[in-house]
């Protein structure tokens, strides 16, 4: 895969690239779901790496994180709706432990609005649900962020855009 890449969506193979990338999710395990700050969903998936900084010690991260930015989501049984990002924030804590310890089944991303859906062996999903008129609002925040076990982050959005890019350069593209 090329590196440093920041592509525009204008048709669905465009998404081929994306789909290569996060299909190295399927397999692995969630082992942890929290708010992070400012109640952005994170989830930490694959192996659990201890975290280099001085300031981490004693801490751990997935190989995959996963995080949200001012994306609504929300986790579906096979029947109903179990917690969204618009529930209070205990709840959703609460909540959480529904996807951890479970290995992803499948991962796929919309077409139409670049909302990411992962299915877990449990039969639970989460469904990240990007609102493509913040773009439109001058909001520049990607709608979700994956880093890999390659020393990589994918971006999604705002509007039709993504990029993948080195997670450890200090300026990353947009």
């Amino acid at each position: 895969m090329t590196t440093n890449l920041v592509k525009n969506i204008s048709r669905l193979s465009d998404l081929e690239p994306l789909t290569q990338i996060i299909s190295g999710l399927i397999g692995e395990t969630c082992w942890k779901a929290s708010l992070s700050y400012g109640d952005e969903l994170t989830i930490h998936i694959g192996e659990r790496i201890t975290y280099s900084q001085k300031s981490m010690i004693g801490k751990e991260k997935g190989a995959w994180i996963l995080g949200t930015q001012a994306t609504r989501w929300q986790i579906d049984s096979p029947s109903e709706t179990i917690v969204t990002s618009e529930d209070d924030s205990e709840i959703i804590k609460q909540r959480l432990d529904i996807i951890a310890n479970n290995a992803i089944a499948a991962v796929e991303i919309n077409y139409q609005n670049l909302g990411l859906s992962i299915a877990f062996n449990n039969k639970y999903k989460l469904i990240l649900l990007p609102n493509n008129e913040d773009n439109e609002e001058g909001i520049d925040l990607p709608y979700w962020e994956i880093f890999t076990p390659h020393q990589m982050v994918l971006k999604v959005g705002s509007g039709s855009k993504w990029s993948y890019t080195s997670s450890n350069s200090r300026s990353l593209a947009s």
